[in-house]
């Protein structure tokens, strides 16, 4: 039993020692993969910052560069330059979308400059438009403030005869309405004179004729006899521009008080001829005589 005994404990020795061999060569084993586990951390470390120094050389570099080009174009600076537009890659395809961007704001800022100076010259040709509007009405009150202050008739004609302006002693004349006004035709006048009975002419005849006279220019001076009696003198003078006024004068009583200065002087005439005594008138200055009736004559 002693003997069997010993000889299962020599092979359990055995055993143990061959256990402990293989755990130790498991030992040098784990030790060697630790080592060589070690070994590839530190080559993966290496790897990376040698990746992390490549990628922000070659990526992260570049596209800090297009963010400052961006962050300059975003402040106005239209005009700076997008770097890296010449690489094939995504930082290049990066770089001429920035650039295209760069364009855009470029052409947008020039829409909005040109847009004002548009609104510029708009309020500025609206404020000269005013002021040229302030200035017409100006003259034109003064015009038609002048042109109603004057004793005579009074209207402007263009060269087709249409009615440019006439003042309020040429409607009392012709008794026109309030209708006809600048813009009226001279025709429009005529017929109105004809329904209230003041004018018995042709009006083709007559507006030909002035037509005529404005075409040639010539200045003139004529009278026409109402239907109501009254006596009306005309001058007609041509304007700058081809247009026509014609002034118009009431010289009715004129004309009545010469026709009867005229029949008092024949009056006065053949009553110191046909006196029976002899009469000389004597101008006082000059002492030539101005008058000698027949019998003084004898």
């Amino acid at each position: 039993m002693r003997s069997k005994l010993n000889a299962d404990l020599e092979a359990l020795q055995r055993s143990y020692d061959k256990r402990a061999r293989e755990a130790d060569q498991l030992a040098d084993e784990n030790r060697y993969a630790a080592w060589y586990l070690f070994m590839l951390g530190l080559a993966a470390l290496v790897l990376a910052a040698i990746n992390v120094l490549v990628m922000r050389d070659s990526v992260v570099g570049r596209l800090s560069d297009i963010a400052q080009a961006t962050d300059r174009i975003a402040a106005g600076d239209i005009k700076s330059e997008v770097p890296h537009l010449m690489r094939h890659d995504e930082i290049g395809h990066l770089a001429r979308n920035m650039q295209h961007f760069r364009d855009a704001m470029q052409k947008i800022l020039e829409l909005e400059q040109l847009e004002f100076n548009t609104a510029q010259q708009r309020d500025a040709a609206i404020t000269q438009r005013d002021q040229f509007n302030d200035k017409y009405q100006a003259k034109k009150w003064q015009l038609s403030a002048a042109i109603n202050s004057m004793p005579q008739g009074l209207i402007m004609l263009d060269g087709r005869a249409n009615v440019v302006a006439m003042n309020n002693n040429y409607r009392r004349i012709y008794n026109l309405p309030e209708t006809i006004r600048a813009g009226s035709t001279l025709e429009k006048i005529l017929q109105h004179r004809i329904k209230s009975g003041l004018f018995s002419d042709d009006i083709a005849k007559h507006l030909a004729a002035i037509l005529d006279r404005i075409a040639r220019r010539e200045p003139t001076a004529y009278e026409i006899a109402l239907n109501d009696g009254r006596t009306i003198n005309i001058y007609e003078r041509p304007m700058d521009g081809g247009g026509w006024v014609s002034v118009h004068e009431d010289v009715t009583d004129l004309r009545h008080g010469q026709r009867m200065l005229e029949r008092t002087e024949r009056l006065l005439a053949t009553i110191v001829e046909n006196v029976h005594e002899g009469i000389i008138a004597k101008d006082a200055r000059s002492l030539r005589y101005l008058f000698v009736n027949r019998l003084r004559r004898r």
